[in-house]
């Protein structure tokens, strides 16, 4: 027995619309009535009863102070209560009260969604005929008022009422034509309920999976709501989920939490529902008084509200139940109820009109039409006779005009197809051309920049490479003979603190000059330890300069394995960037990291300097970096902003290199 959740319309005053304002103020009756509405459209969904006090508190306002409208609005707004917590003979009350109103007034726009709701309450008392006229008479009325937002609400009800009879087909039908009206109209809680209904549908299909994922859609958004109405439909649908495959123990939970929901909204058509469930349950699992009770619960709920349609489920589940006893007597009883009833709801006539009239309905004008057609046909047959033989030739000169124009038009368009497709076909040669020659002049601009940059490097180099001879042989052997000579002249005077403070600046000049020649231009790192030689370089400058740098190296052995000319790649690359540190970014620490890849070098050097804005012009010193690693295919990526540090990652490839 399935629950399905309808379109209702929570903002009366969509519905209803008011007049103009014929008064400048509002009188103290009419802000009373305001405010009365606000407390209802507030508690509609979360606290019923206290939104039931407020329409009745204003459908008395409304009586008192002879405002007419205001008396339909708050009949609509009880009957929408009643829709809402399963008390629908009250909605039918409500409501037809609210349209003799309305059609007194002439106010045909509170029409359609009055008739909406009313069919809800014949439905649910399993009076489908009556809702099926009053749904068409709501679209009726919402055509003629262009009020696409209760169309869409009919036929999604009228698909819950397909659902009913198991016709999914005409159910989907009228689903799609709801959900289309709602998109259109950007109504996304229409959306929702359209994709509730389609979550109903492939349960009853037993296509279980893809209905609680459906389910479990809506239930997020209606608890990030927090409409508690929605939610406990929901849940219903969840909790009987698990009833239909059999899983009576987890099921029973999920019941009793949905029950206890459905008793705090104060819901009792719901909970006839629900209690029937949890005795379908007991029952399967062998508890049959727990069952008999459960069941015996729904069933006074059921008739109090005369919810027809309940009843003969109630009645056989009974039934089944005393048998299992051997209390033949009330078994009987309840089964004959339960024949009786469902008979009652289920005769072949009323299936049959449920069934048709939509159908009926939206065929009315194409029959009207194909009948006026006849009784012309009728009035003019001898007219027609006559003129027969005459239309007959005419058709076969049209035909064979048609045919003739419709052959030469054919080959008009051949001939133009084959026309286009050669000129697209020239069209692509020529860009293909364009593009092969724009491509040809990049890669020679490309191997043209990098032969330049190539030669250009290894000019740097040679010019490294004598700057260090003469430095070494020239200046280092002056300095060599100058320190002899002076240890010489010194003699004995030795121990002297300035002789020893010159000996020692001479000593350190030196070592400075030796240094900067093997930085100009170190021997093959195969000979000397790449890892060790760079270790040295920066421990050397860290010293000098008092800025901290640490260095990590991994894995030495197999760096120091590669080819010489990718290591001084590196090298030239870490000193130029380490320089920079230090002449640029005022930093106090510096990490240097060289990591081998199965492909590539990975070099990465960071500071916690000033940093530098990216659209920044580079200088000399970066200029000479992009170079270097542009001739060795590589890429460079720098993340650094004003304030913030540095941190420059280089990857070089090794294969290009091997």
């Amino acid at each position: 027995m399935p629950r399905i959740a309808c379109k209702i319309s929570v903002l009366i005053c969509l519905c209803l619309l008011i007049h103009s304002n014929a008064l400048a103020q509002e009188t103290p009756i009419e802000k009373k009535i305001d405010s009365l509405r606000a407390i209802y459209k507030s508690e509609l969904n979360s606290n019923p009863e206290k939104a039931k006090k407020a329409a009745r508190e204003w459908l008395k306002l409304s009586k008192k102070s002879d405002a007419s409208l205001n008396e339909a609005k708050a009949y609509y707004a009880l009957g929408n209560l009643g829709s809402i917590t399963g008390d629908y003979n009250a909605t039918i009350v409500n409501i037809n009260k609210a349209i003799e109103i309305l059609k007194k007034l002439d106010f045909e726009q509170g029409l359609p969604a009055c008739y909406n709701i009313l069919s809800l309450g014949y439905k649910n008392t399993g009076n489908y005929p009556k809702a099926m006229d009053n749904f068409m008479l709501c679209i009726d009325f919402a055509k003629k008022s262009d009020n696409k937002q209760q169309q869409a609400n009919a036929y999604q009800n009228i698909a819950t009422l397909y659902i009913l009879q198991k016709d999914y087909k005409k159910a989907s039908e009228n689903l799609d034509r709801a959900a289309n009206l709602y998109r259109a109209l950007g109504d996304d809680d229409g959306v929702l309920i359209t994709l509730f209904n389609f979550a109903n549908i492939l349960k009853e299909q037993g296509r279980y999976p893809e209905a609680y994922k459906h389910y479990q859609t809506v239930l997020k958004y209606r608890e990030r709501e927090g409409n508690k109405a929605a939610i406990a439909y929901v849940k219903i649908n969840l909790s009987q989920l698990l009833v239909v495959q059999k899983k009576y123990k987890e099921a029973i939970p999920e019941l009793k939490k949905t029950l206890a929901l459905l008793e705090q909204l104060n819901f009792t058509s719901d909970m006839a529902i629900v209690l029937n469930d949890l005795g379908l349950c007991e029952m399967k699992l062998n508890n049959t008084q727990q069952a008999i009770n459960y069941f015996q619960r729904a069933l006074d709920i059921s008739e109090e509200k005369s919810l027809l349609s309940y009843n003969a489920n109630f009645y056989k589940n009974l039934a089944q139940l005393y048998e299992e006893q051997e209390d033949y007597k009330n078994a009987l009883l309840y089964y004959q109820k339960g024949i009786s009833t469902e008979h009652e709801i289920n005769s072949v006539d009323k299936e049959k009109y449920v069934a048709g009239l939509q159908e009926r309905y939206e065929t009315e004008l194409k029959e009207t039409r194909i009948a006026l057609l006849e009784k012309e046909q009728k009035l003019n047959e001898a007219e027609l006779q006559k003129a027969e033989l005459t239309v007959k030739r005419q058709t076969v000169l049209r035909n064979a005009f048609v045919a003739g124009f419709i052959l030469v038009l054919i080959t008009l368009i051949i001939l133009r197809y084959f026309y286009v497709l050669r000129l697209r076909v020239q069209k692509q040669l020529v860009v293909q051309k364009e593009e092969n020659a724009k491509q040809e002049i990049n890669q020679l601009i490309k191997d043209h920049k990098i032969s330049v940059i190539e030669r250009f490097q290894e000019g740097q180099d040679e010019e490294r490479a004598r700057l260090a001879r003469e430095i070494h042989d020239g200046i280092g052997s002056d300095l060599a003979g100058i320190k002899i000579a002076f240890e010489h002249y010194a003699g004995d005077k030795k121990d002297n603190p300035q002789i020893k403070r010159m000996l020692q600046s001479i000593d350190n000049a030196c070592r400075d000059l030796r240094s900067l020649s093997h930085q100009l231009h170190p021997l093959p790192f195969s000979k000397i330890g790449f890892a060790s030689f760079l270790h040295d370089f920066l421990g050397q400058l860290s010293l000098r300069s008092g800025l901290k740098i640490t260095a990590f190296f991994y894995p030495e052995e197999e760096i120091d394995n590669l080819p010489d000319d990718l290591l001084a790649d590196a090298y030239r690359i870490v000193q130029e960037l380490v320089n920079n540190i230090l002449k640029h970014a005022n930093a106090t620490t510096a990490e240097v990291q060289l990591t081998k890849h199965e492909d590539y070098l990975n070099i990465v050097i960071n500071d916690n300097g000033t940093g530098f804005t990216k659209n920044k012009k580079q200088g000399i010193g970066l200029r000479n970096i992009s170079e270097r690693i542009e001739k060795v295919h590589g890429s460079i990526d720098i993340d650094s902003s004003a304030n913030s540090g540095t941190s420059i990652t280089i990857n070089i490839p090794i294969k290009e290199q091997t």
